[in-house]
């Protein structure tokens, strides 16, 4: 029976092959994020990725089947990278109003760490780039995920926001990206730079009066549908 014979790694040429196009892939993926921080995810020019990385720009489609294909591969890391970190706040945190605190915190300071994955995915930032329905299941994965933790602070009685649950994790996501949305376009241009970041606890402390449960019989509950 024939053997695909191994290089000196102990993989074939099949897979020396494979480990090679996935390696050009990801270096492709790292400097296009590099110029996107740089210039803006809708400047990204595939000429210019090429260059930096060091091949021809016909020699791109061996890795990716079109630009859209490769701001694919970006929105994908980029929202598995967001539901990730949430997964674990979710994980660790208990249903109360910190975790709601936590949660406004910590997408503020993954668009700080990641702006160029942040813009593409929440920002439209290339008008003509439709994600991949693989991509979108990853947004809705994030989205229920926030869903629930919600629904686990008003189980536990810590809100009662007297509107249907998934209308309030609608405005708290207004909300926070109002805030994120401020902070990056104007605070690091303003004096002080934290001057959106820092209303987060004021913000909430408003929504806490408006939607600390009343008295039995008080004020009608929210409306599951």
């Amino acid at each position: 029976m024939a053997t695909t014979p191994l290089g000196k790694h102990g993989l074939s040429a099949q897979e020396r092959r494979q480990r090679n196009r996935q390696e050009m892939r990801e270096a492709l993926i790292e400097v296009a994020r590099e110029i996107m921080r740089e210039q803006g995810a809708g400047a990204l020019s595939l000429h210019e990725l090429t260059r930096r990385v060091g091949i021809s720009t016909p020699a791109f489609y061996t890795y990716f089947q079109s630009k859209m294909d490769l701001y694919d591969a970006l929105f994908h890391m980029g929202i598995h990278l967001f539901h990730e970190a949430e997964q674990t706040l979710w994980q660790n945190t208990k249903p109360d109003w910190e975790r709601i605190q936590a949660w406004f915190e910590l997408r503020l300071r993954q668009a700080e760490e990641h702006p160029d994955l942040y813009h593409l995915i929440f920002d439209n930032a290339v008008p003509q780039f439709q994600p991949s329905p693989e991509s979108m299941e990853g947004v809705w994965k994030l989205y229920d995920d926030a869903l629930r933790a919600i629904t686990e602070v008003y189980e536990a009685g810590v809100i009662q926001p007297g509107i249907p649950l998934d209308e309030a994790l609608n405005l708290l996501l207004s909300m926070r990206r109002g805030i994120v949305a401020e902070h990056m376009g104007k605070g690091r241009r303003l004096d002080p730079p934290d001057r959106f970041s820092r209303i987060i606890p004021q913000i909430l402390a408003i929504l806490r009066v408006a939607w600390t449960p009343r008295a039995a019989g008080s004020a009608p509950g929210p409306q599951s549908d």
